[in-house]
């Protein structure tokens, strides 16, 4: 095994609203780098499923609206979810 299959982390993603619909899952679970990042991780996901490239979605992780530059670890809940509007 190499050294960068040793660096990789299993992180499940859980996805709501059209996300789940165009997926056609309730979660999916990804192989990501040590230091992934939620722009690394919106980027592999518009890679995988091409179809989220048309819609607006925002990335919470542990709860909390996350921007791109927040790191992801194995052990955070990762959430894919349609933007919020409060009033």
């Amino acid at each position: 095994m190499g050294k960068e299959e040793l660096d990789l982390l299993s992180v499940k993603v859980k996805l709501f609203a059209y996300t789940r619909e165009l997926i056609g899952k309730d979660e999916i679970r990804l192989k990501l780098a040590g230091q992934t990042t939620v722009g690394d991780l919106r980027k592999m996901i518009l890679e995988m499923y091409p179809a989220l490239s048309t819609k607006t979605f925002v990335i919470a992780v542990n709860h909390k609206v996350a921007d791109d530059s927040t790191k992801i670890s194995d052990v955070d809940e990762v959430a894919i979810l349609p933007p919020v509007s409060g009033g």
